[in-house]
């Protein structure tokens, strides 16, 4: 049996690992495309702007210096991409991290809150809801920014609003970054609730006296973690679109900023900024892929054991 046990995660194991080599290379592949590339239509026949062999010459290139690990040691604005990608992966893992757990912090309880005052309507109430998902994103991002800007100039913060000098740059990124998953986790929390309190077990520990605290505790919040746990993929979309435009909006120097950069050419060298821009791609979708999958386990290992695949 336990044998069997074995071999199951070894297999489930080796599949993953698979499917993350496969997406590694995919995205090698199509990240060593030029970013000039074009495609025209002219007298009957299609055109590019390039060849095929310098396509393909691009993609073993990259291919090689990925897997051979010299990557890293690839020069660029007088440091290596290996250096460029670990200050400012530090930097935007950093943001993303606590970001995503101040969004927890205030979501679950807002949501808590929401659906205790269920029963009770009105303007304001309705507005809390659907704001933060009504709004665009750039427009959230561009107030937190505007007011951070004011609170500095006028010496009511010593927070700065852009750039990048120490751990106080960090701050409003991290408030910016936490608005829409925060907002969201609310609403799955509140909705949690809702559809719980009609268990009939809810029903019956209500009646014998439960206390709400222990029904959180007890009951809810193992639901509450397995509906965050599946909107998972979802907040992390929404964190990774957030990302790039709060790094650019507050001129945050993280990968997402770089890769921007990267992708406009405006380091000057155009063949490296190339390699610098599939370097960058591939650390984010890794990184993407290890947050699903740990959400996944999350998720495995919380449900009841009769529920699992």
């Amino acid at each position: 049996m336990e044998r069997e046990l074995r071999r199951e995660v070894f297999k489930k194991a080796l599949k993953k690992l698979l499917f993350l080599l496969l997406l590694v290379t995919a995205l090698v592949l199509i990240t060593s495309i030029p970013v000039n590339f074009n495609l025209d239509y002219y007298d009957g026949d299609f055109q590019i702007n390039t060849t095929w062999q310098e396509i393909r010459g691009h993609m073993r290139e990259n291919l090689t210096l990925l897997f051979s690990g010299r990557i890293f040691q690839v020069p660029l604005d007088n440091q290596s991409l290996g250096n460029l990608l670990r200050v400012s992966g530090l930097r935007s893992f950093t943001v993303f991290f606590f970001g995503m757990l101040l969004g927890l912090l205030w979501g679950v309880p807002k949501g808590i809150l929401d659906r205790k005052k269920a029963h009770k309507k009105g303007t304001f109430k309705t507005l809390q809801k659907i704001l933060p998902f009504s709004l665009p994103e750039i427009l959230v991002v561009l107030g937190i920014q505007v007011l951070g800007s004011y609170l500095y100039r006028n010496q009511l913060s010593p927070i700065p609003h852009a750039g990048y000098s120490g751990w106080l740059n960090m701050i409003y990124p991290i408030l910016a970054i936490s608005v829409l998953p925060g907002a969201y986790m609310a609403k799955i929390t509140a909705e949690a609730i809702q559809e719980m309190a009609k268990e009939p077990y809810i029903r019956v520990a209500k009646g014998k006296g439960c206390s709400p605290y222990r029904l959180f505790r007890v009951h809810y919040s193992r639901g509450i973690l397995l509906e965050i746990l599946g909107a998972f993929p979802a907040i992390l979309v929404m964190m990774f679109s957030s990302l790039v435009i709060i790094e650019r909006m507050f001129y945050f120097p993280g990968l997402t900023y770089y890769l921007v950069e990267f992708y406009a050419n405006s380091t000057g060298n155009v063949h490296q900024a190339g390699i610098g821009f599939t370097l960058f791609i591939v650390t984010l979708g890794v990184f993407y892929y290890i947050l699903f999958q740990g959400a996944e386990f999350l998720k495995s290992w919380a449900l009841p054991a009769g529920d699992r695949n």
